[in-house]
C-alpha cells in the first residue's frame, strides 16, 4: 500500500480535512499536532560496503527459530572473474569466543542461488541463544547472535516492523532495535524492498538511492535491489544481533499484488506469473526463512505453552482481485486467504493450546471507516453521497474489508470455537492503529440513516462487549507517513477525527470508527510487543528523525489486552518491563582467527580419541602432546554452562590419557574442550546414558 502515488486524490483529501477542521472546532485545535522535519540534504557518511567483511560483505542472518533449529544465513561476494563454487564452513557455538563449538559444517555457495548460503542448524537446546559465524579461505564473517524458540516461557519479546523503504530515510528504527538484548525474535511483515525506479517512491533529498536504476523485473533485478538494502549498515546489523521471523508483502514483488496480477505491473513488463515467481525464489535467496514446496510463506512457529506464531500470505497465495467499490457486493464471495491456506489457517486457530493466538499479517484486518473525508466536486462535504464516499474508502480496499465473507468467516470461527486471547499484527499501512475485532462495529455506509455510521448490536464500544480479539498495526521504518502523503496539518486533524465524535451540523456528533483505540498516523518506528501469561502489551517506539542517521527514539504508548479478555484493556504511559536475563551482544566487526575454522593447525598437542562415546560412568580422553605445556579439560552441558574442569598442569611431551567422572551427571549430550597454553587445540562432544 502507498499514499503518495494516489496523486489524483491528494487535493480531495486535504480539502476533505479542511472541512473537518470546521466541523469539530475546538476539539481538533486542542488536539492538531504538527510536525516539522529536516529535508535539507544530509549524507551518513557511511561507506558504500565495509571492505574489512570481505568477502561477506552483507553480513550475517538467521531466522525461523523452532525449538532445536535455526536457519543461518550469509552472502559471499566472489573475487572479480573467479565465479566458481565456493565451500563455505560455519560453526556455532554457546559463547562469542567460540570455545564451546557445538555444531559445525561446510556448505557450497553458487550462481545458482546468488551465492548465498543457507543452514538449518539443527540439535539445538530450546530459548537458548547462540552465536555462529562463517568462513571461508582464511576470511571470516561477522560472528551472528541467535536464538532458538522457547518450549516452556512465561515472558516473551519481539520486535515488530514493516515498511522499510531505503529510499525514503535512513534505517534507524534497525539500529535501535539492533541494542535491544531481550527480543526472541524480529517479526518482519513485509515490504522489506520496494520495487520502484530511484526516485519513484522515496524521498531524495535524504541521498540514498536504490540499484538498478529501473523497476526492478528481472531475476538480476531483484537481486540487485536486496544486495543494496542489505548492505545498509543498520539493517545489516539488526540481522546480525536479531532473529527474523519474516513474510512478504506487496512491494516484494510489486505494488498492491495479487495471485494473478499487480496494480504496478503492466503489459509491457512481462508475464505476471514469471516476475511473481522470481520475486519469490530471490526472497527465499536472500531472506533467513526455512525453505518450503513452491516458496510458500505460511507457517506457524510455536514457543511453548505461551504463543503460536502464525505467519500468513495475504498477497501471493490465494488472494484475487479487490473489488472496483469498498461497497461492493462480496458475490461470489473474494478469497484473500485462497482455500488451501485458509483452511489450514482455521486448523492452526482451533488446535492451538498456546495461550496467546499470535498472527503475522499483512495488512488491515479490522474495519477502517473514512467516508467522514468525503467531499464533492466543489469541495463541499458530501459524507451523506455513496460516490464522494466511495473516492475516499477507495483508497484503503486493499486491505481485508474488501475480503468480508472470508474476513467474517473467521471471525464467525473464532467467536463460536472460543478462541481466546487472538492478536493480529499487521504491517503495510504506514501508520500505528490498536483495534478491537468485532465483525461491524458500527453499521456503515447505511442508506437509512443518511449513509452515516450508527452503533452496532454485536459491539459495545465502552466496554468493548462483543470484541472477539485485537489488532496492533505497526508503523513503517521509512515508508511515507500520513503527514508525508497529505501534509502535516490534515493528517492531524484526520487522527483526530477518524476514532472521536465529529460533529456534524443539524444531526449531531458521529463516531466512525468507535473500535480504534489508539493511533499515530505521522510517527515512524516499530513497537515491541510483550507477551506475559496475564497480558499482551504492545509497546510503541518512534524515531526523532529519520532524514539523518540517528540513534534517538522515544516510547510513546502502551496498549494493551488482558488474558481472557479479548479486547484492548489499558493503554499505558509506562513501557513493559524488560527481561530479566539480558543477552550478551555479538561482537561488531570479525574475528582475525576463530577455533575450528582458521587455516592454521596446531601441531603441538592433539586429542587422538575419546571413549567410551556414549558413557554411563566415564570418559577417557586420549592425547598427544608434542611440547611441554600447561594444560586442562573442561566439559560444558548442552546450553554452554562449564560443569566442569580438570586441571592437567604442566606435562611436558607424551602420549596421555586422562579418565573424568561424569557418573553423577544427567542423560544428554556434553562437551569437551582440550586447552593448551590458554589455547582450544581440540574439541568434541559425547553422550552421557
Amino acid at each position: 500500500m502507498q499514499l503518495v502515488v494516489l496523486s489524483g486524490m491528494k487535493k480531495q483529501i486535504i480539502y476533505s480535512f479542511l472541512i473537518l477542521l470546521f466541523y469539530a472546532g475546538n476539539l481538533l485545535a486542542q488536539q492538531t499536532k504538527f510536525t516539522n522535519y529536516n529535508r535539507s540534504l544530509t549524507k551518513n557518511g557511511a561507506l558504500s560496503f565495509d571492505p574489512k567483511l570481505k568477502p561477506f560483505y552483507h553480513g550475517v542472518a538467521s531466522g525461523d527459530p523452532l525449538t532445536d533449529k535455526v536457519i543461518i544465513w550469509t552472502r559471499i561476494t566472489p573475487d572479480s572473474g573467479n565465479y566458481s563454487p565456493k565451500t563455505v564452513n560455519w560453526k556455532v557455538a554457546t559463547d562469542t569466543s567460540f570455545l564451546n563449538i557445538i555444531q559445525s559444517g561446510s556448505v557450497t555457495a553458487d550462481s545458482s542461488k546468488d551465492y548465498t548460503v543457507k543452514v538449518d542448524v539443527t540439535g539445538l537446546q530450546p530459548g537458548t541463544t547462540y552465536y555462529y559465524i562463517f568462513g571461508h579461505n582464511g576470511y571470516y564473517s561477522l560472528i551472528g547472535r541467535m536464538r532458538t524458540a522457547a518450549a516452556d516461557a512465561n515472558h516473551l519479546r519481539f520486535a515488530v516492523v514493516s515498511c522499510n523503504n531505503y529510499e525514503a530515510g535512513f534505517f534507524n528504527g534497525f539500529k535501535k532495535i539492533a541494542q535491544r538484548n531481550d527480543i526472541d525474535a524480529v517479526i518482519h511483515l513485509g515490504d522489506y524492498i520496494y520495487e520502484y525506479e530511484p526516485k519513484g517512491y522515496g524521498d531524495s533529498l535524504t541521498g540514498r538511492f536504490v540499484e538498478p536504476q529501473k523497476e526492478i523485473i528481472t531475476e538480476g533485478d531483484y537481486r540487485t535491489r536486496y544486495s543494496v538494502y542489505r548492505l545498509d549498515s543498520d539493517l545489516r546489523t539488526a540481522h546480525q544481533q536479531q532473529t527474523f521471523i519474516s513474510i512478504w508483502d506487496d512491494h516484494e514483488s510489486s505494488n498492491d499484488s495479487y495471485k494473478d496480477g499487480a496494480e504496478n505491473h503492466q503489459t509491457n513488463e512481462g508475464d505476471w506469473q514469471l516476475r511473481k515467481a522470481i520475486s519469490k525464489k530471490v526472497y527465499f535467496e536472500w531472506m533467513p526463512i526455512r525453505e518450503a514446496a513452491d516458496n510458500k510463506i505460511y507457517r506457524k512457529i510455536s514457543y511453548g505453552n505461551l504463543m503460536d506464531l502464525i505467519m500468513l500470505d495475504t498477497r501471493l497465495e490465494g488472494r484475487v482481485k479487490p473489488p472496483t467499490n469498498f461497497d461492493d457486493a462480496d458475490v461470489p464471495a473474494r478469497t484473500i486467504l485462497g482455500s488451501t491456506q485458509y483452511n489450514w489457517f482455521i486448523n492452526q486457530l482451533s488446535t492451538s493450546t498456546a495461550k496467546w493466538k499470535i498472527i503475522g499479517n499483512q495488512v488491515l484486518f479490522s474495519d477502517m471507516n473514512v467516508g467522514f473525508g468525503a467531499v464533492d466536486a466543489q469541495g463541499q462535504p458530501a459524507i451523506t453521497n455513496i460516490a464522494a464516499i466511495r473516492q475516499v474508502e477507495n483508497l484503503f480496499i486493499d486491505n481485508w474489508e474488501s475480503y468480508p465473507t472470508e474476513r467474517n468467516s473467521i471471525l464467525d470461527s473464532i467467536q463460536v470455537k472460543g478462541i481466546k486471547n487472538t492478536i493480529f499484527l499487521t504491517g503495510d499501512s504506514h501508520a500505528s492503529w490498536s483495534f478491537d475485532l468485532n465483525k461491524k462495529p458500527v453499521i456503515y455506509p447505511n442508506p437509512l440513516s443518511l449513509n452515516l455510521p450508527t452503533p452496532s448490536t454485536s459491539y459495545n464500544p465502552a466496554t468493548g462487549e462483543g470484541s472477539v480479539g485485537v489488532e496492533f498495526a505497526t508503523p513503517s521504518i521509512t515508508s511515507a507517513n500520513f503527514d508525508e502523503a497529505v501534509g502535516a496539518a490534515a493528517t492531524a486533524q484526520f487522527e483526530v477525527a477518524i476514532n472521536n465524535p465529529i460533529p456534524i451540523p443539524g444531526i449531531g456528533s458521529v463516531v466512525y470508527n468507535p473500535h480504534l483505540k489508539y493511533v499515530d498516523l505521522d510517527r515512524h518506528g516499530y513497537f515491541v510487543l510483550d507477551l506475559k501469561n496475564d497480558s499482551a502489551q504492545a509497546d510503541y517506539f518512534y524515531l526523532d528523525t529519520i532524514r539523518v542517521a540517528s540513534n534517538i527514539e522515544k516510547f510513546n504508548r502502551g496498549v494493551a489486552t488482558a488474558n481472557n479478555s479479548n479486547k484492548i484493556t489499558s493503554i499505558s504511559s509506562i513501557p513493559a518491563t524488560n527481561k530479566a536475563i539480558q543477552q550478551i551482544a555479538a561482537p561488531m566487526n570479525p574475528p582475525k582467527s576463530v577455533t575450528g575454522l582458521n587455516n592454521k593447525i596446531n601441531q603441538d598437542a592433539v586429542v587422538i580419541m575419546a571413549y567410551p562415546n556414549p558413557t554411563s560412568n566415564e570418559i577417557t580422553i586420549n592425547y598427544a602432546l608434542n611440547t611441554k605445556s600447561q594444560n586442562e579439560l573442561q566439559l560444558f552441558d548442552a546450553k554452554g554452562l562449564n560443569i566442569k574442569t580438570v586441571k592437567l598442569g604442566t606435562q611436558t611431551s607424551g602420549i596421555y590419557a586422562t579418565t573424568i567422572d561424569v557418573s553423577n551427571l544427567p542423560y544428554g549430550m556434553y562437551y569437551y574442550h582440550f586447552i593448551s597454553n590458554g589455547t582450544v587445540v581440540n574439541y568434541g562432544k559425547f553422550l552421557k546414558k
